[in-house]
């Protein structure tokens, strides 16, 4: 009886050291996920965003320049990238879409299929139905976002200096950044989002 406790207290200990093991394995390989933004992540806020014209997954030009008077949301993403897609499915950036979209409020996605090739989608299509929330059998994964999709085969990525993702950059009418987030976003980051929003808008 004593041997069968001992026994099972190792099994239970060993499952415990195990479970641990993986979670520190997933941390050290998804940095992404847990990395706190900082200061020193990205162009600084008060910078005017770097501006760009490039097609988007619909051949349509989008133009940075052009959207000023705008409040604009970079969401600098990645069709295969894990936390993006849980960032996705938590619906925090369709809802800020569906409350101020009418408002001047807009959002850019950019898939960086060229800075992290692993991560990115692999054609401008994946690119559009991730964000739309579509599989490949056109089943939903999540709400669709109805915004501009770019997939970034010009660079944009590193004139951003995007090390890791999501990362995004929340731009005031003016182009100045005024917000930006590296890593998943929780709900309490989303509602800081969208007071920032909201304290911007016209």
């Amino acid at each position: 009886m004593v041997r069968s406790q001992t026994r099972n207290a190792i099994t239970v200990v060993g499952s415990l050291i195990a479970i641990l093991a993986v979670i520190l394995a997933y941390v050290l390989i998804s940095p992404q996920l847990f990395r706190p933004p900082g200061p020193g992540v990205g162009i600084a806020t008060g910078q005017i965003a770097p501006s760009f014209t490039a097609p988007d997954v619909n051949g349509t030009s989008w133009n940075l320049s052009l959207h000023r008077g705008q409040v604009v949301l970079i969401d600098f993403m990645g069709a295969r990238c894990t936390t993006c897609g849980i960032e996705m499915s938590a619906g925090g950036l369709q809802g800020l879409y569906a409350r101020y979209g009418s408002r001047g409020f807009t959002i850019l996605s950019v898939d960086v299929a060229l800075a992290f090739p692993s991560l990115g989608a692999r054609t401008p299509e994946e690119a559009w139905r991730f964000v739309h929330g579509l599989n490949p059998d056109n089943s939903t994964r999540w709400p669709a976002g109805s915004w501009s999709v770019i997939f970034d085969a010009q660079g944009i990525a590193a004139t951003y200096a995007i090390t890791a993702l999501p990362m995004k950059y929340l731009l005031d009418g003016s182009g100045k950044i005024v917000w930006k987030h590296l890593g998943y976003s929780s709900s309490q980051d989303t509602d800081a989002l969208e007071a920032q929003i909201t304290a911007i808008l016209p």
